[in-house]
């Protein structure tokens, strides 16, 4: 068995979906090591090993996982927090038992989607990054043909909580990020 435990750390209000929650919490052993096999058995995972750190959606919940720390949004409440944390814990303890039958993954698989992206930008259509609509600059974030760092709108103070987990997003997929504005490793 690696993980003894998953401790909820922070409960927060979730960005995307008010009615919905979002949480830190911390796993009682480092993670990095069975981060490789989970990428290989999580269908639609998204992997970035230089982080490391590996996100997934269960059902409309978005999981990241890192080595110490784990996040989770758009969850119904604190039970179904706990809930999914137990599920996690059983799927990281079966993997790490059966890890000899499976061959890791150290790719980067999955982009993140312009839905996705579009979702957490100002959705103004404002086209100071010189494009028409904030959909049409997700698509080119997804692409990685533009600059998160293109939409003023998004540094603005008020958009604080979004920016940071857009910006985290986009660092554990692997996308470039603008080393001032890359989110800290030890804050995730």
């Amino acid at each position: 068995m690696l993980v003894d435990s998953i401790q909820i750390t922070h409960i927060l209000p979730c960005l995307a979906d008010p009615s919905k929650i979002r949480f830190h919490a911390e796993a009682s052993a480092d993670l990095g090591g069975v981060l490789p096999y989970l990428n290989a058995i999580v269908k639609g995972a998204i992997y970035n090993p230089n982080v490391p750190a590996l996100t997934f959606t269960k059902g409309e919940r978005i999981i990241s996982l890192h080595p110490r720390r784990i996040t989770g949004a758009k969850l119904d409440d604190l039970d179904d927090a706990r809930s999914i944390l137990d599920d996690l814990t059983v799927l990281i303890n079966d993997t790490w038992n059966r890890r000899a039958e499976i061959t890791p993954s150290h790719e980067r698989r999955e982009r993140l989607t312009p839905l996705a992206i579009y979702k957490l930008l100002p959705r103004t259509n404002c086209r100071q990054c010189g494009l028409p609509t904030c959909l049409a600059f997700a698509v080119e974030i997804a692409a990685e043909k533009r600059s998160i760092i293109q939409c003023g709108p998004l540094f603005a103070a008020p958009l604080k909580d979004k920016r940071d987990l857009l910006l985290t997003l986009l660092t554990d997929a692997g996308y470039q990020v603008p080393s001032p504005f890359r989110p800290p490793t030890d804050a995730r």
